[in-house]
């Protein structure tokens, strides 16, 4: 007798700015595949693999931009609106295993935090990943016994450092990662600390802003490689503040803060930090494609 096919369902995707819209059709998904390698923990990656003939352009086709690095054997692509890294196309395959979707791009997976995932070892692929020094000003931040972290965009057009008071595991900052619109598409874990325990330099291009909803921050990530960096406050009025945030007597101490990506950073001590997970999805200003 043969052997039945699976039932396939049809996923609906897009980039944080709906500017490149997909579906994808596929057994119903019930693991994800992560990787450990540089540039898919900088992006948080979560991969499914649509095969041949099961991923469809909707809107888009041509506007993602690509990234390749090392032996060039794969373009990730991503957005160069709002950044978010949607695909990953292998190069020598056969069609049908030459393309990846990042499973955070798709509409239908409602929590993504709640699927299986099976690690891949990228990590120990050669050539091996060189991470990029920072060559800028140590944060101004007057900070006795401080501990500096330094990290990059994939690339090395963005490096920065960050100062804080201990190693993160002693819990002086607070790191959390959410599912809001943008946050859950582009992968990031943001800590808040003063924009004084932040120094952030860029090298060839500065990096671009992406704003959207509320319009009270910038998500700032690299030109050159997609990577999401950090957060930049937005000039606003106390009355736009008060709408959307609350309580105009918090606004200095909201604008004193920069948000960056601890993705970024090397030596953070992830197996003993602890990530709160968030449920911001519906705060605020409903997300709408």
């Amino acid at each position: 007798m043969a052997e039945l096919m699976p039932e396939l369902k049809t996923y609906y995707g897009n980039c944080h700015c709906g500017a490149f819209k997909f579906n994808i059709k596929v057994p119903e998904i019930t693991s994800l595949m992560d990787c450990n390698c540089s540039i898919c923990s900088r992006k948080g990656y979560q991969w499914v693999f649509p095969g041949a003939g099961c991923f469809t352009i909707e809107k888009g086709e041509g506007t993602l931009k690509d990234y390749e690095f090392g032996p060039k054997k794969m373009e990730h692509k991503f957005c160069p609106i709002c950044a978010t890294g949607v695909m990953g196309k292998r190069k020598g395959v056969q069609t049908g295993m030459d393309i990846g979707i990042n499973a955070r791009t798709l509409r239908d997976l409602d929590d993504i935090w709640s699927f299986k995932t099976n690690t891949y070892d990228g990590k120990a692929l050669e050539p091996a990943y060189a991470p990029h020094p920072f060559k800028g000003p140590e944060p101004t931040a007057d900070i006795e016994n401080a501990e500096i972290y330094t990290g990059s965009c994939h690339c090395g057009n963005v490096t920065m450092a960050f100062k804080t008071k201990g190693p993160l595991n002693e819990g002086h900052e607070h790191i959390q990662e959410c599912n809001c619109s943008i946050c859950s598409r582009n992968g990031t874990v943001l800590t808040y600390p003063l924009a004084t325990q932040v120094s952030i330099q860029t090298s060839s291009a500065p990096t671009t802003p992406y704003t959207f909803g509320r319009a009270m921050q910038s998500h700032e990530f690299c030109p050159i490689c997609g990577v999401s960096v950090y957060i930049r406050k937005l000039s606003i009025s106390p009355e736009h503040y008060a709408k959307y945030s609350g309580p105009q007597k918090d606004q200095k101490k909201w604008e004193g803060i920069m948000p960056i990506n601890l993705r970024c950073f090397e030596g953070v001590e992830w197996d003993k930090i602890e990530v709160k997970k968030l449920n911001y999805k519906d705060f605020g200003v409903k997300y709408e494609v």
